[in-house]
């Protein structure tokens, strides 16, 4: 077997249970949010005593757990993508593998004939060789009759197949934890959908003008959670700042760039975005590669003191950091806050924050 399909073979099993643990944490984040939603306020047009406050107070709810099972949407569809490549990197190695070792058969089949003709072996034996090389070579007074070349060949064949086997085993582990990631995925996508029907049933209960103000009112703190978030003395935030370097300007530039744009559950852009699809595709245009969710985004960088604060840097929201903007200064974040807005400006502290990462 070459070293190239032997370092292949080594390298990818583990790779298959990474990625396969990773796509599990995934799914346990999603069940954690299931129960968040199952918690939801009641929401319908005929809830509560019809106050236009508690309406958009539930709307903001709502919109606020969206986002938070977007996020978990977007974690699985990240997963599925690294398990679906992983998939075909098992495949793709399996299948050099598989027609080496057929090539390696030969070679046994040789070495059997020329151990039958010289009457070493029956024929049962020089089977026995061709298709189970690791038990003959297990038997001493069978592996003396062999020369050392003959039994470095009989041992590389049967370390090839023990790889075989372990990347047969990945391969399968890979699929089963794909196929259980994209379950995930439609899952969450099912229950944003059923959140955002409840929303839009509550925003009919609204005239024209209270509708649009209930969109256009952000996802606000969360009544329903002891989380009030990081404060800081609003006088350290009334003056603009200059970003610290010039990566951090190029992303402020690419994030203001997509000012107007919609927000689209699980869009990255160009077109559409949503919270953390907006960040990671602004770093992106000044190089720097972020991952896909808010909390993972959140982990990406060096955590700095809210009073610390300078433009560039990353503002997570929420006690399961499920929603992200960016710090433009003068206490202002570019953000892209739920559906049916667009990508916009907006106060630093009109959410409850939960930590600021420098990246």
């Amino acid at each position: 077997m070459s070293d190239r399909a032997s370092a292949r073979a080594s390298a990818l099993p583990a790779r298959g249970r990474t990625v396969a643990a990773a796509a599990l944490t995934a799914m346990a984040a999603a069940a954690g949010v299931v129960t968040t939603a199952a918690a939801a306020p009641a929401a319908g047009p005929g809830s509560g005593d019809g106050d236009q406050a508690s309406v958009k107070t539930q709307i903001a709810a709502l919109y606020r757990q969206a986002d938070q099972l977007t996020q978990t949407y977007d974690a699985a569809q990240e997963q599925a993508g690294k398990l679906g490549l992983a998939v075909q990197r098992s495949q793709s190695a399996l299948q050099v593998m598989q027609t080496d070792y057929q090539h390696q058969r030969v070679t046994l089949g040789a070495i059997a004939a020329d151990q039958y003709r010289a009457g070493d072996v029956d024929d049962r034996l020089a089977l026995m060789l061709a298709d189970h090389p690791d038990t003959f070579l297990g038997n001493e007074a069978m592996a003396a009759r062999l020369s050392d070349e003959q039994r470095r060949k009989i041992a590389e064949v049967v370390e090839e197949r023990r790889q075989i086997d372990q990347l047969q085993h990945a391969a399968a582990d890979q699929l089963s934890a794909l196929d259980q990631t994209r379950d995930s995925a439609a899952q969450s996508r099912t229950q944003v959908s059923e959140q955002l029907r409840k929303a839009q049933a509550l925003l009919a209960t609204l005239s024209a003008p209270q509708r649009a103000a209930a969109v256009q009112a952000g996802l606000g703190t969360d009544p329903g959670s002891d989380f009030t978030g990081q404060q800081v003395d609003p006088t350290l935030l009334d003056q603009p700042a200059l970003a610290p370097s010039d990566r951090a300007r190029a992303a402020i530039a690419a994030a203001l760039a997509d000012l107007g744009k919609p927000y689209v559950f699980g869009a990255e852009g160009p077109d559409a975005f949503d919270c953390s699809g907006l960040i990671q595709q602004a770093w992106r245009q000044a190089g720097v590669e972020l991952p896909r969710t808010s909390s993972e985004q959140a982990q990406a960088g060096q955590q700095v003191p809210l009073s610390q604060i300078q433009p560039g840097d990353l503002v997570i929201y929420y006690a399961g950091r499920s929603h992200i903007g960016m710090y433009l200064g003068d206490g202002k974040i570019v953000h892209a806050p739920h559906p049916g807005t667009d990508v916009k400006i907006a106060p630093l502290m009109s959410m409850p924050v939960n930590m600021v990462v420098r990246v």
